[in-house]
């Protein structure tokens, strides 16, 4: 988001300065609400419909409302759920919840050099990273070959400099990959079948033995971030992580009902160093996300 324009005078400077961090939340929370309207609501009030089509793995559409544009998944019952939202004129800004949460993963590894999102959907963490951390190498895997190619030609993520989008299934990927990572976010939903759970999260990636191969793609000091939605196992989801890895770390993603689950390749930071962290990553992202909330929404 953008700096505020300077002044005049000392008195509107300091007017302006205290005002944005209020505007700053207030437009962070319209998108938030936004969002679980859009996920809740009918058709016909998530923008008027761009493209449609059925994929191997979901029924996907892509709608616009004004600058917003967004990704959604059609589940059996015919409910839409949206899967990644796009302002077209801000398209680095994270609009859900949910994926400002994920970023909770940088209070305990400030300095990512390479880092793997499992799930691209419509790209959102991708265009912040590659925004506001151009050095980063981003790997982004993808199972469903039309999500990669609407995530190309609507979202404009695709690959190019620092991000390689890979078109192939998670399980292989990390069991075959040779690199290690300093990050890795896992955002992988489809839509919900016999082989997945009941919010679309293929089963496969939540084994111990799929964690544990995710344990050992970490290079030492590396964080994994995992995007868990409210449903009757989630409890037991983050269990499982925290059994896999030793220890897991729980944030909110209010109004949304998701959680995110830090987990570790190593032992988690204390307190006293998150909290010294949170300066300069506010300052280092530039009020596009502010580290002291998400560490409020510690559980």
């Amino acid at each position: 988001m953008g700096t505020a324009n300077r002044a005049s005078s000392r008195g509107q400077a300091q007017g302006r300065s205290l005002a944005a961090p209020a505007l700053l939340a207030a437009a962070l929370l319209a998108a938030a609400v936004a969002l679980v309207v859009w996920s809740t609501s009918s058709a016909r009030n998530i923008g008027r419909l761009e493209h449609e089509e059925v994929s191997a793995f979901s029924r996907i559409r892509v709608r616009r409302d004004g600058d917003v544009r967004a990704l959604t998944f059609v589940r059996d019952n015919g409910q839409e759920v949206v899967q990644s939202r796009v302002s077209l004129t801000a398209p680095h800004t994270l609009m859900s919840p949910y994926a400002r949460g994920m970023f909770a993963s940088y209070l305990y590894q400030p300095h990512p050099r390479r880092v793997l999102i499992v799930g691209l959907g419509g790209g959102a963490m991708v265009r912040f990273l590659t925004h506001h951390e151009p050095q980063v190498h981003i790997d982004a895997v993808e199972i469903d070959p039309a999500v990669v190619r609407l995530a190309d030609e609507y979202f404009g993520v695709r690959s190019g400099g620092n991000v390689r989008v890979h078109t192939a299934d998670a399980v292989a990927f990390v069991e075959s990959t040779t690199d290690r990572y300093d990050l890795i976010f896992m955002d992988a939903f489809l839509r919900p079948a016999s082989d997945t759970d009941t919010t679309g999260v293929p089963t496969r990636l939540k084994t111990l033995a799929f964690l544990g191969r995710l344990k050992r793609a970490l290079a030492p000091g590396g964080v994994v971030a995992f995007n868990v939605n409210e449903h009757a196992s989630m409890a037991d989801d983050i269990a499982a992580v925290e059994t896999a890895f030793g220890h897991a770390v729980v944030y909110r993603c209010p109004p949304a009902d998701n959680k995110v689950v830090i987990a570790t390749e190593g032992g988690v930071a204390t307190d006293d160093d998150v909290r010294a962290r949170i300066g300069a990553l506010d300052a280092r992202f530039g009020g596009a996300l502010s580290f002291a909330e998400v560490l409020r929404n510690r559980e």
